[in-house]
């Protein structure tokens, strides 16, 4: 499969959290080509999505080694470093497979927002592709200089509750510092876009889902 992938572990102490890797440039002109290719086909799938943003593409399910083999070792570190986050789906002799069960690439504007929500599957991930903003410059916007959550603006976050029952929220700052840096989570981590401002270019990024499925074993 070729050089062990560097990865990087952030936790949300005591909870578990999430890995995040930078994919390499063939990596990129890869996903950038799916891109092309899914404005091409125009596959929309926004009333899949909780996102209140201009496009949401399919990015189709073919041709997905250059992918797969920098997300499905990730899924095998997630456990690794924080455990499995999922229960087996059926007990006895099955074989239980992770696999991708879709993937889509999102342009939001200025303005639009992701809302706080989870996916289907075991584990998800974000590819940031392009970010048009840096979070310095939009925290100083007026909107939010004098805010007492002027660190939410534009950034990703991250939301759970801790075991005392406090609810946290963990940010990513969006910037060029972002861009081609892959993140794998669990679907059920609760997250969310917030809005950027000023700004009449889209915010690019790539996301899919990782499911887990179960077949008999082979009959020898």
């Amino acid at each position: 499969m070729g050089n062990p992938i560097k990865f990087n572990v952030h936790h949300f102490q005591p909870n578990p959290g999430y890995l995040t890797c930078n994919l390499n440039k063939d990596t990129m002109d890869f996903l950038w080509a799916r891109i092309d290719k899914a404005n091409e086909m125009n596959s929309v799938v926004n009333n899949r999505l909780a996102g209140n943003i201009t496009k949401s593409l399919d990015m189709g399910l073919y041709n997905l080694d250059s992918i797969a083999e920098i997300v499905m070792p990730l899924c095998e570190e997630y456990v690794k470093q924080f455990s499995q986050p999922y229960h087996d789906q059926v007990a006895g002799e099955c074989v239980n497979l992770l696999s991708f069960s879709d993937w889509w690439v999102n342009y939001q504007y200025q303005n639009e927002f992701n809302p706080p929500h989870n996916h289907s599957g075991v584990y998800s991930w974000v590819i940031w592709m392009k970010i048009p903003t840096e979070f310095d410059d939009q925290m100083m916007l007026p909107i939010a200089e004098e805010s007492t959550a002027k660190n939410h603006i534009s950034n990703f976050a991250f939301s759970y509750v801790n075991t005392l029952g406090n609810i946290n929220q963990h940010m990513i700052r969006m910037g060029k510092k972002v861009e081609g840096k892959l993140c794998l989570f669990p679907s059920q981590l609760k997250h969310s876009v917030n809005p950027f401002y000023n700004c009449d270019e889209p915010r690019i990024s790539v996301a899919g889902n990782v499911s887990l499925y179960s077949k008999p074993p082979i009959n020898k």
